[in-house]
Parts: structure tokens; C-alpha cells; sequence
């Protein structure tokens, strides 16, 4: 999705020659052009977790491959409605994406590891980025095109390799498919583990489904209620934060006449992260999630309020560095925490039975706040100044800072059992509460 997530930095800067969205779009079709993309995943949240419940991890994935291939096709249609169409596609893709990868990383890796594989997803969309904003300036664009439909055919061919994760195949009483899939993803380990593991994840599984999840019981369980407010609150935040702004309107907002061109900015935007996101690989499962979270989202919050104080009070003039560095560094601290934390959260919070419902709400919140933030990002800009949408970044970061200080608790090292067992906690917690209250009642009508 790294592709798609830069596409409008460098595709809606491309000079008016022929064949170029410069051709066919106005300015005021440029935050359709990139809000489309977040309407798409908008509308799609519910669909793409029915999906994930009945497709299974794989089915998503390769229903991911086809539209990818679908979306980076129809932009060889030289047509406003064919961008529309192609990020809308896009949006169903991250949709669908979000519902299954985080579910399908936690249930594939080990313990101790699953932070750092989650990671890895966030190593391959930076990676994208970065081919994106390298190569779409400096090549024609329906070159760019052809070398991102590649790719997708590219994904489309590995993910048909891929077998089902065991949790998924338990959860449909596969049993034989669940052994053959995890001697598949668990190729050194002996059959006495794997039998072993395979035994862990089917009670695990039968726990989960013994009681088979509803909304309604997704917001009456107090444990259940705590994980999707915390969830939505940190990716929320991640989308709201200012990042898809960033990325996006990078090369048409910055201040142009500054001693580094947006667009190289853009480039350093994407190497950093990349180079940030591989050094927080081992980070989040050694200092934990916690930590990352606060330290990123404060860092986010003095940065953005650091660029629009440069916006406001600094000429736009050639020694003005204040709003390239700023965006370098907003690209440090959103790799080291607020761009990888959400994503092992979502896979490690919810339990199996009421897990499809959970994404699907905390979907719906985070793709609200991104449509939102990148659909009023242009126009408050042009009517107010770019500074008015950096201090509303600033505030976000600053909130959701503060609430993870107050409610966040740490998951690094524990299983996913473990997890859940502390979430339960809420509703022991819960439950003592009201037991006191009606002893204190009954004590104070007998008086």
C-alpha cells in the first residue's frame, strides 16, 4: 500500500504535458483525488470484515492481490473518474487489509516475536514509499504505472503460496488443514511442538468461540470495551496525527522557495522512515509498546506545533530550513511509535470470537478520522493558511499522548491469552465495584 499511500505527492505534481492527472484534474478535485482513497476504506470497513470471517486470512489476501492489479490498471485510463475509481480500489484494499494482516501476523508468529514481525509490514509499505516518490518524479508516468501494476501481480503470485493461518482453519474444525499450515510456517520445529502448539491454539480457539461474539456483546463486556477504545484511540490518532497530510500534500503545501525542494523533502520523508521503521523492529518488543507510544505521539505533537509556528512567523524565504526539518523529524518519531504500535495492538487486543466486529469498528473510527483530516486538509489550508491544520495535529498527538499515559497498559511478551486474561480484569474490576455498591445499599436501608 506504499504505493498508493505516495501516489499524490508525486502523481498530482507532475508538469500539464499529456497522459498526467495534471491533465484532467483541477485543484479542486486534488483532495477528492486523495480523500477518496479513506472514503473507500470508509464504506468498506463492514464488507471487509465480513470478509476476514468468512474468506479467512488468505481469501482476504488474495482479494487484495486482484483489486491492486484492478486499481493500478484502470490508472492507464486517462479520465478524472479513473483516479477516482483506482484510489477508491486502493481503499478497499487497505480495508480489507486491515481487517485480516493484523489478526494473520499475531497468529502466525511466536510470542516474543510478534511485535517485531508486525514491524515487518510497516518495513514493506515504507519500502513502497519510497520506490514511489523516487521514481514517480523522474519517469514518465504511465512507466510508473506499468512498474506498480508489476509489483501488485508480483504480491498476487507470492500470496497464492500462502496457506491459511492454524487459528483460522480451527475455528472451521479443519484440524488436518491446521497441521499441514503449521508445519508450513513452522518448518524446524519438531512434530512433538508443533502437535503441542497445535493443541494451544485449539484450546485457545474453542475458548474464544465457545461464546460466539456479537456488537452488542462487543460493547457490554467491560474488557472487550476497554480494548476497542484503546485500540481506536491509538490508531485513530496514528490517521488523525497529521501523517497522511504529510505524505500527501507535502510536494503542493511546503514552502517552495525553501533551501530543499518539496519533493526531495518527500524522498528524505520516506527514507527516514524506512531507515527508522527497521531500527524500530527490535524496539517494540524490547522498550514495549507503551513507551513507543508515548514518546511518539509527544514528539509528533512539539513537532507539528514547530511547523506551524515556522508557517506563522517565518518568512517564506531560501534560509527558512524550519519546515523541511520538521517534516524529517515528524517522519522519525511517527516511525518509531505512532506508525507501527497500532497495527501490533489491532492484532493482539480482541478475542477471536468478537475480533471481525472489533476491527471493523476501530476501522470505521480511524478511516472516519483520516477521510476527515485529508478531505479538509486543502481547502482550510488554501482559505486559512497550512499553519491552522498543523496546530490540529499538534492537538491530537497531544490528547491521545495523554490518554495512553492514563489507559494504556504494556502487551510486550504476553500471549495472546495472557492478553486477554488481563482485559477480563476490567470486568472483575467491574463487578467488585457493583457487588460493593449493593452492599453499601443494603447496608444503608437496614440502618
Amino acid at each position: 500500500m506504499g504505493l498508493w499511500a505516495a501516489w499524490p505527492s508525486w502523481a498530482l505534481t507532475k508538469g500539464s504535458e499529456a497522459d498526467t492527472p495534471a491533465e484532467w484534474l483541477t485543484r479542486k478535485d486534488h483532495s477528492w483525488a486523495v480523500a477518496s482513497f479513506d472514503l473507500a476504506n470508509l464504506v468498506s470497513a463492514w464488507p471487509a470484515s465480513l470478509l476476514a470471517e468468512h474468506a479467512g486470512r488468505k481469501g482476504c489476501l488474495l482479494a487484495v492481490g486482484v483489486a491492486l492489479v484492478a486499481s493500478f490498471a484502470v490508472l492507464f485510463a486517462p479520465s478524472r473518474w479513473a483516479v477516482f475509481a483506482a484510489r477508491s480500489l486502493a481503499g478497499f484494499c487497505k480495508a480489507v487489509l486491515y481487517a485480516s494482516v493484523p489478526g494473520f501476523m499475531a497468529e502466525i508468529s511466536a510470542d516474543q516475536a510478534r511485535g517485531r514481525l508486525t514491524v515487518i509490514v510497516v518495513l514493506s509499505d515504507s519500502l513502497g514509499m519510497l520506490a514511489a516518490l523516487s521514481l514517480g518524479p523522474r519517469v514518465p508516468y504511465v512507466v510508473m504505472n506499468g512498474f506498480s501494476l508489476v509489483i501488485g501481480l508480483a504480491f498476487l503470485a507470492a500470496v497464492i503460496r500462502v496457506p491459511e493461518t492454524p487459528h483460522y482453519l480451527l475455528s472451521k474444525s479443519r484440524m488436518d488443514d491446521a497441521r499441514t499450515a503449521l508445519r508450513w510456517y513452522r518448518p524446524r520445529s519438531t512434530s512433538a511442538d508443533n502437535n503441542r502448539r497445535l493443541n494451544q491454539i485449539m484450546l485457545a480457539v474453542q475458548d474464544d468461540m465457545r461464546d460466539p461474539g456479537t456488537y452488542r456483546e462487543l460493547f457490554t463486556d467491560d474488557g472487550n470495551r476497554a480494548a476497542v477504545l484503546l485500540v481506536a484511540g491509538a490508531c485513530f490518532a496514528q490517521r488523525a496525527g497529521g501523517v497522511g497530510c504529510v505524505m500527501a500534500y507535502s510536494t503542493t503545501t511546503m514552502p517552495t522557495h525553501g533551501p530543499v525542494r518539496p519533493e526531495n523533502v518527500a524522498i528524505t520523508f520516506a527514507v527516514v522512515r524506512l531507515a527508522c521503521s527497521m531500527v524500530a523492529v527490535p524496539l517494540i518488543d524490547y522498550y514495549g509498546r507503551r513507551p513507543l507510544t508515548l514518546g511518539s505521539h509527544l514528539a509528533l505533537a512539539a513537532i507539528t506545533a514547530a511547523y506551524a509556528l515556522c508557517l506563522l512567523y517565518i518568512d517564506d524565504r531560501p534560509d527558512n530550513w524550519g519546515p523541511s526539518v520538521c517534516v524529517v523529524l515528524f517522519s522519525m518519531a511517527y516511525s518509531m511509535g505512532a506508525g507501527i504500535v497500532p497495527g501490533a495492538l489491532v492484532g493482539e487486543m480482541f478475542p477471536a470470537n468478537v475480533k471481525s466486529h472489533a476491527v471493523t469498528v476501530v476501522s470505521l473510527v480511524s478511516s472516519l478520522g483520516s477521510f476527515i483530516i485529508n478531505k479538509a486538509y486543502l481547502p482550510i489550508s488554501d482559505a486559512f493558511g497550512v499553519h491552522i491544520m498543523f496546530f490540529v495535529f499538534c492537538f491530537v498527538n497531544a490528547a491521545w499522548a495523554i490518554l495512553a499515559y492514563l489507559f494504556l497498559f504494556e502487551t510486550k511478551g504476553m500471549s495472546l491469552s495472557a492478553i486477554q486474561d488481563h482485559l477480563d480484569d476490567y470486568n472483575s474490576s467491574s463487578s467488585s465495584e457493583n457487588e460493593d455498591k449493593s452492599k453499601l445499599s443494603s447496608t444503608g436501608t437496614q440502618s
